[in-house]
């Protein structure tokens, strides 16, 4: 089979021994790019076997993770998608039966100009950029079981220590205070998703999808807000969250 650049491109893993050295567990990220211009159409695409989502579930299925967090993928409320996303895996020769999804930032709107256009109800609008509820989603597809899930997705920017916020050129609130007081910090969503090993271990897999640091105009708030988010992490790590 041919793969696209999309299906290719930001596959990566790390490898992690288990405390008693009897398994390697193999860990993916990989940005699937299966985000679609409305909701239902990548099922849609899924079920009918286009080429860029056969393409993804055949790049899934040869590099045989353990674990894979996906970026770039739809939620919707009953995870039917990733369902058949896994199903598609499944078709060929990888079984991953244990998947996580939740709701993401991505599409929910806010009701206010988040970003700072003058108009209400567009993509950046939503609490991250999103035409639509679950536009661009996260999910966690496992071989092994995953435990409860901590989302941090609906904690608030301005409420994060030593949160860096856009400001206009005259030094106020960018785009509005009101903005900033509902501005959540996860564009995408943060998640801690513990994997139970076969040892009896756990792992906890931190998985989140940033802003990009561009596509914003002098007040950086792509770029503040891509520093703010990879910073929680550190935070969560360091037990200051």
């Amino acid at each position: 089979m041919r793969f696209g650049r999309a299906a290719v491109a930001l596959l990566s893993f790390v490898t992690v021994s288990t405390p008693l050295g009897a398994q390697t567990v193999r860990i993916a990220t990989f940005n699937a790019e299966l985000s679609r211009e409305g909701p239902g159409l990548m099922l849609r695409d899924i079920r009918a076997g286009d080429a860029q989502t056969a393409a993804v579930a055949e790049v899934i299925a040869l590099a045989r993770p353990d674990v894979i967090a996906l970026q770039g993928i739809d939620w919707d409320l009953d995870g039917v998608a990733l369902s058949a996303l896994a199903e598609a895996v499944a078709e060929r020769g990888l079984v991953l039966p244990h998947r996580f999804a939740a709701q993401p930032n991505a599409g929910l709107a806010s009701g206010l100009d988040l970003d700072g256009d003058g108009r209400l109800g567009g993509p950046g609008d939503s609490q991250g950029y999103g035409a639509f509820t679950g536009q661009g989603g996260l999910a966690v597809l496992s071989r092994l079981p995953i435990g409860e899930v901590r989302d941090f997705s609906a904690l608030l920017w301005a409420e994060q220590p030593g949160a860096r916020l856009p400001v206009h050129a005259d030094g106020m609130p960018f785009p509005s205070a009101e903005a900033q007081e509902v501005q959540r910090l996860s564009s995408t969503a943060h998640w801690v998703v513990p994997v139970m090993l076969p040892d009896g271990s756990r792992l906890d897999v931190l998985t989140f999808h940033a802003a990009p640091p561009v596509f914003d105009g002098p007040e950086d708030r792509n770029g503040l807000r891509n520093a703010d988010e990879i910073a929680l992490w550190g935070r969560y790590l360091n037990g200051t969250l």
